[in-house]
């Protein structure tokens, strides 16, 4: 099995290859045993390429040594929707934990543009992903938070002195949201996203779904208190490469470019990393992982890992060696990708709750749904329908729950990737640029969530750190 390669290109630039996306049991043991639910996604005998790691090095120019700092580098699961981020990614995590600390200052202002409007984007973006999120917040809808004229509206504040007249909608939208310590686990806050202590039915636990960050919420009470900067008509910087980002800025971008596309919702485990990365006593500053110094083994905690030695000082929340963050996570990957979907609880939505849309979507625009919408020959409304419909993404997987996770490890693949594709010019509401899924998905929903095959799937539970 291969984890990876370290290679430079052509201009120099150090490039980490990661593993084929390879599972397999030597032993030929089962993935799942519904006889045993601590097996859940903890398969004995299995192995995956997932992978972390340090990378260092010595630099040298005209023959004076630099002094430089590790990095750390993940190998994931593939992300199927790629370009769609989740509500709270893990940038904004790690950035509340550093600001909590002390290690950052807090934000010194409040632009809209530049720090509201990405939020509300990302619960219009998941549209692609979720059929839930399509109808509350994708085209078309009160709350499509791409529509231009909303964005203006909640980009609007008065003149000093004068009334604000929208600041009701700003209070209702930043209300609408999780708060960052919530009280209970009420399933209507945004974003109907799982939390980490996720189970299948809803139960009164604070920890039930995801919430965002306490530094997100501080930007939401400014924003609603008209303290603010109305930066809409303002051009941000955007970069197609590293190239084009000044110099000073580009090893900030890179740790931004990779965080923003990870999620921090729910570590249950979660997709790339989990609940570890949540701490401070993991980092030397930040987004600098704390090394184990080279050669000085990995501890030992025995057969047991207690909850007072994980969170004590000689725990594994402190000095990482290789594979320690990806430990935790979830074996084999595709188990866990095939296996925690959305909207458990059917009788108060078949769609929402999600687990990790951004990433493994639920509901999505079929490539023959598109089809039938860009039909210039086909009636309006039916191509209106085409675009409202959704299919179930998982639809291609079948058999009982082993099954479908042992088809996952071989087929993964094959499952639909979320392409951007041009929209029709001569159908009102339906957005110039579309997430289509190539491949994978069967077809459409019909009226609800399409059901999996007739067999008794093991409830979500916590999932145990990997072996």
């Amino acid at each position: 099995m291969q984890l990876g390669q370290l290679r430079t290109d052509d201009a120099g630039r150090l490039v980490f290859l990661g593993g084929h996306g390879v599972s397999a049991s030597p032993t030929n043991q089962p993935i799942f045993d519904p006889n045993v639910p601590t097996t859940f996604i903890n398969a004995d005998g299995w192995y995956d390429d997932t992978s972390d790691g340090p990378v260092t090095a010595t630099v040298r120019i005209e023959g004076a040594e630099i002094p430089v700092e590790g990095a750390w580098v993940v190998t994931a699961p593939p992300d199927y929707g790629p370009g769609v981020l989740g509500v709270r990614t893990l940038h904004d995590l790690l950035v509340d934990v550093y600001v909590q600390a002390g290690w950052l200052p807090a934000q010194h202002d409040v632009a809209f543009k530049r720090d509201v409007w990405p939020l509300l984007r990302r619960l219009s973006g998941l549209q692609w992903n979720n059929h839930g999120f399509a109808v509350a917040f994708g085209a078309g809808s009160r709350l499509d938070f791409d529509d231009p004229a909303l964005a203006a509206e909640l980009a609007w504040k008065p003149a000093q002195g004068g009334y604000d007249r929208n600041q009701e909608i700003r209070r209702q939208v930043a209300n609408s949201f999780r708060p960052s310590t919530p009280s209970d686990g009420n399933q209507l806050p945004w974003p109907w996203l799982y939390g980490d202590a996720m189970e299948s039915v809803a139960v009164d636990n604070p920890r039930q779904n995801a919430a965002i960050t306490w530094t997100q919420e501080q930007v939401l009470a400014r924003w609603v208190a008209g303290d603010f900067i109305d930066d809409l008509a303002v051009e941000l910087p955007t970069y197609a490469a590293i190239e084009e980002v000044p110099l000073a800025e580009q090893p900030g971008m890179l740790d931004r470019a990779a965080l923003d596309h990870a999620l921090a919702d729910a570590f249950h485990p979660g997709c790339e990393v989990t609940w570890p990365i949540r701490h401070l006593t993991m980092f030397d500053r930040p987004f600098r992982i704390r090394h184990r110094p080279a050669g000085t083994p990995a501890p030992s905690y025995g057969s047991t890992l207690t909850q007072s030695v994980a969170l004590g000082p000689n725990g594994p929340l402190h000095e990482q060696g290789p594979g320690d963050l990806t430990r935790w996570m979830g074996l084999p990957w595709q188990a866990d990708t095939a296996f925690c979907r959305a909207g458990y609880d059917k009788a108060y939505d078949p769609f929402i709750p999600s687990f990790w849309p951004a990433r493994v979507p639920n509901q999505v625009l079929t490539l023959e749904q598109y089809r039938v919408l860009m039909d210039t020959s086909r009636p309006l409304e039916t191509r209106r329908d085409a675009f409202a419909a959704r299919a179930d993404w998982n639809a291609r997987l079948r058999g009982s729950a082993p099954e479908q996770m042992v088809q996952m490890v071989h087929e993964f693949h094959e499952m639909g990737l979320l392409e951007v594709q041009p929209g029709p010019s001569d159908v009102p509401g339906v957005p110039s640029r579309l997430r289509v899924a190539a491949g994978g998905v069967a077809g459409p929903l019909k009226g609800e969530a399409a059901e999996l095959e007739p067999h008794e799937w093991p409830v979500p539970v916590h999932k145990p750190a990997r072996r």
